[in-house]
C-alpha cells in the first residue's frame, strides 16, 4: 500500500505546483545495495522569498507531512496519519489534497468543512457547567404560570453515596404533551486545554459553537451515534459549530489532547437542570402533577427513569443512579484506545 500511497501523493503535489522538484518527492527507502546518491548542489534559492518561493516552501513542508502521513498509515496508525494529513491541508489548502482525504479519513466521524468564524479573544471564560430551562425562560422573559406553582429540590446519589459529580435531571408531563422548547445558540470553548462548560444541557435542534482560545490547535469530535462529527484542526481565535438534532447524551473529545472531555445533554423535555458538583438540583417553578423524571450523571452510561408526583408547595427527592460508565480517556476518533 505504501508505494501506491506515495505515488498518489506525488501525483497530487505535481498537479498542485510544477515548481516542486523530483528530488523533493517521496521516494522508496535506500537499501544497503542502493548506490549512495551524488551530493546535491549548493542551495541557490534566494534568502528573501517572493510569492512563488513562499508557495514552494509551503509545498515542500506539506510534502514532508504527507510522506510521514503515508508511513503512519502503512503502519496502521490511522490517527497519527490523519493528523499529519490535516497539517498538510493547513499548509496548502484542503482543495489541493481533496482526492486523498478519503484515504486518511475513512472510519472517522463525518467531517465539518464549513469555514471557521473569527471570535472575540477577550471574551470571558464560560462556566464549568450550564443548562437550566428556568434560567432560559427568565432570559427570554417568559411569563410565569398563573396556576398553582410547586418546587422540586433534591440530590443525585451514585451507587447509594453522594454523587460528587455533575449530572442532569429532566421532567416531562406524564400526559406526554408539551410545547417543544425553542432551539438556542450555545458556546463550549476550548480554554486552558479543557472544555468549558464540561457539561451543558440544550434543547433539541440547538447549535453549539466551539471557539479555540488556546495557543495550540484543537480538534473537537464526537463518535456518538446521536451526533457524530469531526470539526478538524483550527487555531486560536477561530470557531466552528454543529447543530444537534437528536435527543441524548453526546460525549465530546479533542483528538489531539486525550485528557479533554465534555458532555452535551440534548433534551426534548420542557424542564431540565444541570446539577452542581455534589449532585444537587432544583426546580423552582413547576406545575403540580404527575411527571416522568430522567436522571443521569457524568459517571453513568445512560439515564434512569422514574414516575413521580409533584404536590403543591415544596417537594424533595433523592434520586439514585449508577457509576457504570467506562473510566479513562475516550477513544480517538477512529476508535483507537488512548491513555
Amino acid at each position: 500500500m505504501k508505494l501506491r500511497t506515495l505515488a498518489a501523493l506525488t501525483a497530487v503535489l505535481a498537479c498542485s505546483s510544477p515548481a516542486v522538484k523530483a528530488d523533493q518527492r517521496a521516494v522508496a527507502p535506500r537499501t544497503a545495495q542502493t548506490p549512495r546518491p551524488a551530493p546535491r548542489p549548493a542551495d541557490t534559492r534566494p534568502t528573501k522569498l517572493g510569492p512563488a518561493g513562499e508557495r514552494a516552501q509551503l509545498l515542500r513542508e506539506a510534502a514532508d507531512q504527507l510522506d510521514k502521513a503515508a508511513v503512519a498509515l502503512d503502519r496502521g496508525n490511522k490517527n497519527i496519519a490523519e493528523q499529519l494529513f490535516s497539517t498538510a491541508e493547513l499548509l496548502i489548502g484542503p482543495e489541493a489534497l481533496a482526492a486523498l482525504a478519503p484515504l486518511f479519513r475513512e472510519g472517522a466521524p463525518p467531517r465539518v468543512t464549513t469555514p471557521t468564524a473569527k471570535i472575540d479573544p477577550s471574551a470571558p471564560p464560560q462556566p464549568k457547567v450550564a443548562g437550566s430551562s428556568e434560567a432560559d425562560d427568565e432570559a427570554a422573559k417568559v411569563a410565569l404560570p398563573k396556576a398553582d406553582v410547586a418546587s422540586l429540590t433534591g440530590t443525585l446519589m451514585i451507587d447509594g453515596k453522594t454523587a460528587n459529580a455533575y449530572g442532569l435531571v429532566t421532567l416531562e408531563p406524564a400526559s406526554g404533551k408539551w410545547k417543544p422548547r425553542t432551539p438556542k445558540q450555545v458556546v463550549i470553548e476550548q480554554r486552558g486545554r479543557e472544555f468549558l462548560p464540561s457539561l451543558v444541557a440544550i434543547s433539541v435542534g440547538s447549535t453549539v459553537s466551539f471557539p479555540n482560545f488556546d495557543t495550540v490547535f484543537h480538534n473537537v469530535f464526537s463518535t456518538s451515534p446521536l451526533g457524530a462529527f469531526d470539526l478538524g484542526l483550527y487555531k486560536a481565535g477561530e470557531a466552528r459549530e454543529y447543530t444537534f438534532p437528536k435527543e441524548g447524551i453526546v460525549r465530546l473529545g479533542c483528538n489531539l489532547h486525550a485528557n479533554m472531555s465534555a458532555y452535551i445533554a440534548v433534551v426534548s423535555a420542557p424542564a431540565y437542570v444541570v446539577t452542581d458538583d455534589k449532585g444537587n438540583f432544583a426546580f423552582r417553578r413547576i406545575a403540580p402533577g404527575k411527571y416522568k423524571l430522567r436522571a443521569w450523571s457524568v459517571k453513568s452510561k445512560t439515564p434512569i427513569t422514574q414516575d413521580i408526583v409533584v404536590k403543591s408547595g415544596k417537594n424533595e427527592l433523592s434520586i439514585g443512579v449508577t457509576a457504570d460508565a467506562p473510566a479513562g480517556p475516550m477513544p480517538d476518533k477512529f476508535g483507537g484506545k488512548r491513555g
